[in-house]
């Protein structure tokens, strides 16, 4: 795994089905640029709490949006409060 900062997480719930499935590892690397269509994983702010969310990152115009694969969930405009932190740079798969 390249990069000195990469980490390892766990896909935490089902916003990003049927790509990645909760409980499955996926590798983060800060360092790495990101672009539109990567997968990255985004701070997210709100009045109640902070959190980091696992997003495909879309065009809209001259915005970019994070967005969830599963339609339950909304878009989010990549913003200063809604920062990228890292790119997916792989995926550890169940079977």
């Amino acid at each position: 795994m390249s990069g000195k900062r990469t980490v390892a997480l766990k896909v935490k719930d089902d916003s990003m089905e049927a790509l990645f499935s909760e409980g499955e590892i996926f590798f983060v690397n800060p360092e790495s640029q990101w672009k539109p269509g990567d997968y990255v994983l985004a701070n997210h702010s709100d009045r109640h709490s902070a959190m980091l969310l696992l997003r495909q990152v879309k065009p809209l115009g001259r915005r970019y949006m994070l967005h969830p694969l599963n339609r339950k969930y909304g878009d989010l405009p990549v913003t200063k409060q809604e920062k990228v932190w890292g790119k997916v740079v792989r995926l550890r798969k169940n079977l």
